[in-house]
């Protein structure tokens, strides 16, 4: 078996791999991928991408059918697919398009990428990122900080130490930390990276039987597409409505949280009757 078709067995459904190690795997595929297209870095390209085949997959909630139907899509078909999926993600849920956007521009860019953003999603799809982003799987991991991590790292054997808090470590604190746990209970990291708490936290809500979206979810990092990425991962790990997210200096801005809600329902109000998500990236781009 030649090492490739390995990796693309990691997987597969019926094979028993830890999925932190399968999104790490994943997120050196992916890097790899991007960077052998040539041309400027642009990791919020590749980290789009991923980010649009997770979105997918919640969408329609058939892994197969997805993979299958993006693979077989020319280049400039996976873009359209693309610019549909966030239409229609984006229509469901406008309060999070201010924070996901800085992972959506290559959808209006005038696009002499095609073909490396089309090589990079199929790295994605074949080592099986639907198994850990369509499927139960995905409360076990975080895909898109390792994804971030490779990608900034430019080599491999870095992705380790770009890599938040192993879950494992962050779910048995996190544990300890919410033993008083309540229904509409919040939550604040000031570093939420690209959202590995909340995730742990969103573990232990689950474990004990109550709705992750009774809960509030506030969270801030000076890296904008950290925090574009926990938007996403927010929508994976099912956290609900009630999510805030601020792109700043919380030392600067001490008020930070009461200045998220205010620019999300500033937002929303600006948008309120246009008719679908792709209406609303069309006004994101002009702001």
């Amino acid at each position: 078996m030649n090492d490739r078709k390995h990796r693309a067995d990691q997987g597969s459904a019926n094979t028993p791999i830890n999925a932190e190690a399968h999104a790490l795997t994943l997120a050196v595929e992916v890097a790899s991928a991007w960077h052998r297209g040539g041309g400027a870095d642009q990791s919020e390209v590749p980290l789009g991408i991923v980010a649009t085949i997770a979105a997918a997959g919640l969408l329609v909630g058939r892994a197969d059918d997805v993979a299958a139907g993006m693979l077989s899509a020319a280049p400039d078909g996976f873009v359209d697919i693309a610019r549909s999926v966030w239409a229609v993600t984006l229509s469901r849920r406008p309060d999070l398009a201010q924070s996901v956007y800085p992972l959506l521009g290559w959808l209006f860019a005038a696009n002499d990428q095609e073909r490396r953003i089309k090589a990079t999603a199929d790295a994605a799809l074949r080592i099986g990122q639907l198994k850990l982003t369509a499927t139960e799987r995905r409360f076990d991991c975080d895909v898109l900080g390792p994804v971030l991590g490779a990608l900034r790292s430019r080599t491999a054997t870095k992705v380790n130490a770009q890599m938040y808090t192993p879950g494992d470590i962050a779910c048995a604190l996190t544990a300890v930390a919410l033993d008083d746990l309540k229904p509409g209970q919040s939550f604040c990291d000031v570093a939420v990276g690209t959202g590995g708490l909340f995730r742990a936290a969103a573990c232990v809500v689950r474990s004990r039987g109550l709705n992750l979206a009774d809960m509030s979810w506030f969270g801030a990092d000076v890296d904008e597409l950290a925090i574009a990425a926990a938007a996403v991962n927010s929508l994976i790990w099912s956290l609900g409505s009630k999510v805030f997210f601020y792109a700043g200096d919380v030392l600067a801005h001490p008020h930070w949280a009461e200045e998220a809600c205010s620019r999300r329902a500033r937002f929303l109000e600006e948008v309120d009757g246009l008719s679908s998500g792709l209406k609303a990236l069309d006004f994101l781009r002009r702001l």
